[in-house]
């Protein structure tokens, strides 16, 4: 089997460059030879790879942005030649989940998520949003999901990949992701030369399990013996709590926690929600997951294993550029430190050349150019003149009675002079 992979309208987002790795790692044994995934803002700009495609691959793959879904099940029915139908069963379900009126008209909505062609397999979650489906011809098959971030991920993994396994006897593995995901947590912390320590919370082991597969993370990875009780805390708080507490004990640059999964109902089938933080030297960044109805604990733990190993990479590649970021702007604050002070220090002697050469040119001094400053300001005296004299204590004191030995002197040599005439 050779498949070829269409991403319509996603990108821009920085989720379809990730997709666009991961499916690219999953189906590498079965891609077509020109090019396998791409990338297209919708089915006129792919027109003339979906005629190659036709030519020499059994699946063609349509992954479309939600935003553009239903248009795109148009465009690729009249491509094909298929004709589109809505489903009772799945307008319900989404009209249920998006909390909508079923008897009220709205064609565009009946078309992203209930219309599919007849007799065909149709890829769609427990909430009936976004039906997607498959269309076969002979030995080709014509296949539509939508991108809206994990339920595209749990589309594949859990019904595209088992219906193409199954159809074209093929043994595809979303499984392989495992690989993937912890080669990058690997390279990110080898390229960082930092450890992570792992918050001791059940999942925890969940997590070391997942990233078993690369033998060289062991020794990356610190898992903290001991977790806090949450308590009345928030799940939020707790989660933050967990890893800045791991970073501390286990003294490692990063610390993180992935918490239990909270059940938001009272079924097992109800919506659970994981939570991740990753505590850096500056802040610590908390992500939710949530499940989809239906999905079973263990997809769900592995999908928020992977997530986890992305947002502990992304985590340390923004650090990575924060510091060079630092790095450019203490330089280029030293650079114009430098600048404005030489420029001071070149007025300063500019200033000070002119006035030397001013002042030796015309025979002039310091002290004339003070007095006739000095008369400018004060052309009726220099009110201040005398007030800065020099002043040394005690001399008052000295003169005074020097003064008065004076007088002394000067009486005793009176005195004598009387007496000598008598």
């Amino acid at each position: 089997m050779k498949a070829r992979i269409f991403l319509m309208g996603a990108q821009n987002l920085g989720s379809c460059r990730r997709l666009e790795t991961e499916l690219k790692y999953v189906f590498s044994d079965y891609l077509t030879d020109n090019g396998g995934v791409s990338s297209f803002y919708g089915i006129k700009e792919a027109t003339a790879d979906i005629a190659k495609a036709v030519t020499d691959a059994h699946a063609l793959i349509f992954i479309a942005d939600y935003s553009s879904f239903g248009a795109t099940k148009l465009m690729l029915s009249k491509a094909f030649g298929f004709e589109l139908s809505c489903d009772p069963s799945l307008l319900q379900k989404a009209c249920e989940t998006c909390e909508k009126d079923p008897e009220e008209e709205d064609y565009e909505f009946s078309v992203t998520h209930a219309f599919v062609p007849s007799n065909t397999r149709t890829f769609v979650l427990s909430d009936g949003k976004f039906a997607g489906f498959s269309v076969a011809n002979g030995n080709q098959t014509i296949i539509l999901i939508p991108y809206e971030k994990d339920r595209t991920s749990v589309l594949l993994a859990s019904q595209v990949i088992p219906y193409l396994n199954a159809t074209y006897h093929v043994s595809i593995d979303f499984g392989k992701l495992k690989e993937l995901n912890s080669q990058m947590l690997l390279s990110s912390l080898e390229k960082n030369a930092s450890k992570i320590a792992v918050a001791g919370t059940n999942t925890a082991s969940f997590f070391k399990d997942y990233v078993g597969v690369n033998e060289k993370l062991s020794a990356f990875i610190n898992i903290s013996p001991i977790a806090e009780k949450r308590g009345s805390m928030q799940p939020i708080d707790y989660v933050v709590n967990l890893s800045i507490t791991a970073a501390e004990l286990l003294s490692c640059r990063y610390g993180v926690a992935m918490s239990n999964a909270f059940y938001t109902g009272d079924s097992p089938d109800s919506e659970k929600i994981v939570y991740l933080a990753v505590t850096n030297e500056r802040e610590t960044a908390v992500r939710e997951i949530h499940s989809f109805v239906g999905e079973d604990i263990s997809s769900f733990l592995n999908r928020c294993s992977g997530d986890f190993c992305a947002f502990i990479s992304d985590i340390i590649s923004n650090d990575e550029v924060y510091v060079e970021d630092n790095a450019v702007r203490e330089k280029a604050a030293e650079k114009r430190y430098k600048i404005a002070i030489a420029s001071v220090a070149a007025v300063i002697l500019a200033v000070a050349v002119f006035c030397f050469s001013y002042f030796y040119t015309n025979n002039y001094s310091i002290t004339q150019w003070a007095n006739n400053f000095i008369e400018w300001i004060f052309p009726a005296g220099n009110p201040f003149e005398g007030m800065f004299d020099r002043f040394v204590p005690g001399e008052d004191e000295e003169q005074a009675q020097a003064d008065i030995d004076a007088d002394a002197a000067v009486s005793d040599s009176d005195a004598s002079d009387t007496q000598n005439d008598d």
